[in-house]
């Protein structure tokens, strides 16, 4: 064989190389194992921040309508990926009232999770508890910028992939109308998180509270009248 085509032959071998440890490098840390729900009620409870933010915001539906790039109403499925920092969770869209989906199915990563091994825990970031599967819920969310990159893995490939807007418990409400308080004293003992599974947000306070629901009151006026 001319000694030329070894020369090409050899170029083409390294840039395969190349391109597969860039694409395994951009591929996201997937845990695809079955947590079971007696592995999670145990896992222990940690409040990661008011859903106000670090800055302590006042949010207005006004403010959220404007900062998300799609806004849906649907029912949250039992079909649930458990990636590092996050859990991506399918969604079924029965109504769109901003921006355009591709598909009725779509996933979103829920920004709470949990940290199995060590810890075993269950981190709640910025007041946000998990959607219920067979629940309904309004939706405020933004496109998942990296699908691009994640493109070759077969649990992203396929799939259309949202974040919430804020990554906040204001990005999310489910539509009914009772609402649930309870009053946690962490000093006196520590909480799992089968003790808080059924609620729909985590304040520190009353006022918290008070705030979050006369905002929700608004959503639920709102995609009455849309």
């Amino acid at each position: 064989m001319n000694r030329k085509w070894f020369v090409v032959i050899f170029i083409i071998l390294a840039l395969d190389m190349v391109v597969s440890f860039f694409v395994k490098k951009s591929f996201i840390n997937i845990e695809t194992q079955t947590i079971s729900e007696n592995i999670k009620d145990q896992c222990v409870f940690l409040n990661g921040g008011s859903f106000k933010g670090c800055n302590n915001e006042n949010f207005s539906l006004e403010k959220i309508i404007r900062d998300s790039e799609v806004i849906v109403k649907g029912t949250a499925l039992n079909d649930r990926i458990y990636v590092k920092g996050s859990i991506l969770t399918a969604f079924n869209v029965i109504k769109i009232y901003k921006g355009g989906i591709k598909n009725s199915k779509i996933y979103i990563f829920e920004p709470s999770y949990f940290n199995l091994g060590k810890y075993n825990n269950f981190f709640a970031y910025y007041g946000y508890n998990l959607m219920k599967p067979g629940h309904n819920y309004i939706l405020f969310l933004k496109r998942w910028k990296y699908t691009n990159f994640v493109r070759y893995n077969p649990y992203y490939r396929g799939k259309e992939i949202y974040i919430f807007t804020h990554n906040s418990a204001i990005d999310k409400f489910e539509i009914n109308k009772s609402n649930i308080a309870k009053v946690i004293n962490f000093e006196d003992d520590i909480i799992r998180y089968g003790q808080v599974k059924d609620y729909e947000v985590f304040v520190y306070n009353k006022n918290e509270l008070t705030e979050y629901y006369q905002l929700k009151e608004k959503v639920l006026n709102w995609i009455s009248q849309n």
